[in-house]
């Protein structure tokens, strides 16, 4: 033990370093060298127009083994240059990567499906050299050669890092590519990660989402809502407690329960500032923290204190033979706990210790908000523009309540299939993640006839074969109907079964470094659609917004317009007529 944790630690300092080193070149670049960038665009822009690619993004290489193709690469400046005016075949352009939903895909238009480009910060060496695959038949290949350790956008995150190892947190060891990360992350998953565990959690996540849908209008922006909507539901199957953080009425949650969701958005909304702040990573090269870092750090303190007082006083409750509620007992920490517990009373040396529970149970806590939300307020801002769509999705979500006898959790563990393409029509068109996934490949690869050698990072751009006209008829409508079963059977033996591919299905990673809570995830972001459509019918406050705008962080989220709700069911009209016609919230319509 003492040798594997000399050997984490020799990693940790290993990988911090490399990561800080990138994150220089990108602050040298955005920072030091503004002018120089505008001139290399401008001579970059013609030099890309000379030799842009005609191919189809899922044409085979014309030469076997050869690299492949891309934007040039620069040492410290990567590929940045090049995207800083980006001309788009509409004859808009794209002034940054911050653009995700149009810079990832108008380089595979470029270039083809795998192309290379550099981002240092995210790529690998002083270039920052990356390998993108819209392929995901290709990406499979990827998959194959992850290794026992695998890589993943997880070890981008240096601040995390280096707070857990500057606290001795067992919750770091999540961040590595060790066997402290295999046997963590075996363990944690076995209660939620199998469909049959996922399934278990439907009822309470029913039953919490009956209760925050009807919060809705009283947030101004639904983005917020969706964000605290999202920590009730998780707080609830994880712990099985309601922190009621998705309604903003006075008293209604405890101060200690409101800190916790604070804490945790300002961690992640801080995150991706951190990882690019030149003090930051200047300072912390020398030991020291930064006045960003010292907010990152008080913030994610905050919220993993909170999150570990929690595990640990329900452990200490099931050490005391202290009775647990019923969803207490239905809880992923308790499923956890009965589940390791009973495989150390077996002898089985894989078997979590308690201090294991906690950093798994707690990082889960705090790590439940960012894709989930960004989902389903994706599909919120989808479902007020289109109004036919919300009608039909509605008679399906009340067809399925009358049979269910109004419960939500056998509806959503039904997967109802205009709810299913809706929700998936709403990641082919805006994906919450542009790079589903990043690996780094153990062996030489091929790659659609194009050589990738052991130690690339390649990652999976899910959004440009999606938008295919090649593919996809009308590709920038909202049809939730490509989805349904027979317009995918249509697609049977044709080129546009490609979409149909499940690397595309959602924005949760793949291989053993996937999300192990997608599945639950999905059922979370089931039941806020359906219990919001059953309960309100959504629009815009002003219908001449013709686009939804959005903001990159550690997701893509939309800038929600202002939304009007009008009260459908006994229990949201209770709701409406406590508040003002145009105050406090969401504008409720009589």
């Amino acid at each position: 033990r003492h040798k594997s944790s000399r050997r984490l630690c020799a990693n940790r300092h290993k990988d911090l370093a490399d990561l800080q080193s990138a994150s220089l070149a990108v602050l040298f670049f955005r920072w030091a060298m503004p002018t120089a960038c505008r001139i290399l665009s401008r001579r970059a822009t013609a030099v890309v127009s000379r030799t842009r690619h005609k191919s189809s993004i899922i044409a085979p290489a014309s030469s076997p083994s050869a690299p492949p193709p891309g934007f040039p690469r620069l040492p410290l400046l990567g590929s940045l240059p090049w995207f800083s005016n980006l001309s788009l075949p509409d004859g808009s352009s794209v002034q940054s990567l911050d653009e995700q939903h149009e810079s990832w895909a108008e380089g595979t238009r470029r270039h083809g499906p795998v192309w290379r480009v550099g981002i240092p910060g995210l790529g690998k060496g002083i270039s920052g050299d990356l390998t993108l695959c819209a392929d995901p038949r290709e990406f499979v290949k990827v998959l194959q050669a992850e290794g026992k350790y695998p890589y993943g956008a997880i070890q981008l995150q240096w601040p995390f890092i280096v707070w857990a190892t500057k606290h001795g947190r067992t919750v770091g060891k999540l961040f590595t590519r060790s066997e402290d990360w295999r046997h963590i992350r075996h363990g944690m998953q076995k209660s939620i990660l199998p469909p049959a565990a996922a399934a278990g959690y439907a009822a309470i996540i029913g039953t919490t989402g009956r209760e925050v849908v009807l919060n809705a209008p009283l947030w101004d922006d639904a983005g917020s809502f969706m964000s605290r909507a999202s920590f009730d539901l998780f707080a609830g199957l994880a712990l099985g407690r309601r922190i009621r953080a998705s309604d903003p009425r006075p008293g209604a949650s405890l101060p200690e329960d409101e800190r916790f969701c604070v804490d945790t958005i300002e961690a992640l909304d801080l995150l991706p500032d951190v990882i690019q702040d030149l003090p930051s990573i200047a300072m912390s090269s020398l030991g020291l923290e930064s006045p960003m870092m010292k907010r990152y750090f008080r913030a994610v303190s905050g919220a993993l204190d909170y999150a570990e007082a929690q595990v640990r006083e329900m452990l200490a409750r099931l050490d005391a033979a202290e009775p647990l509620s019923t969803a207490e007992e239905a809880s992923y920490l308790a499923s956890t706990v009965r589940t390791q517990r009973a495989a150390a009373a077996a002898g089985a040396a894989d078997a979590l210790t308690d201090d294991e529970i906690v950093a798994s149970v707690s990082v889960a806590l705090v790590a439940s908000v960012d894709t989930t939300s960004s989902i389903a307020t994706w599909v919120l801002a989808h479902l007020a523009r289109e109004p036919e769509v919300q009608q039909r999705l509605r008679e399906e979500v009340a067809a399925a309540l009358q049979q269910h006898a109004g419960s939500l959790a056998a509806v959503i563990e039904e997967e109802l299939p205009y709810l299913k393409a809706v929700v998936r029509e709403t990641h082919r068109l805006t994906p919450a993640l542009v790079i589903s996934s990043v690996k780094e490949v153990d062996a030489d690869i091929d790659l659609a006839g194009h050589r990738i050698p052991a130690g690339s990072l390649v990652a999976l751009e899910n959004h440009s074969l999606q938008m295919s006209e090649a593919l996809v008829e009308q590709p920038r409508a909202f049809r939730p109907e490509r989805w349904l079963a027979g317009a995918v059977a249509e697609r049977k033996g044709t080129p546009a079964e490609l979409i149909d591919h499940p690397l595309l299905s959602a924005p949760f990673s793949a291989g053993a470094r996937k999300c192990p809570g997608s599945r639950v995830a999905t059922l979370e972001v089931r039941a806020l659609i359906a219990g919001l459509v059953h309960n309100w019918r959504i629009g815009l406050v002003d219908e001449r917004q013709a686009t939804v705008p959005y903001r990159c962080q550690t997701t893509i989220a939309p800038t929600m317009p202002r939304l009007r709700y009008e009260p459908l069911t006994e229990e949201s009209r209770a709701v409406a007529e406590g508040l003002p016609p145009r105050g406090g919230g969401g504008v409720c319509a009589p």
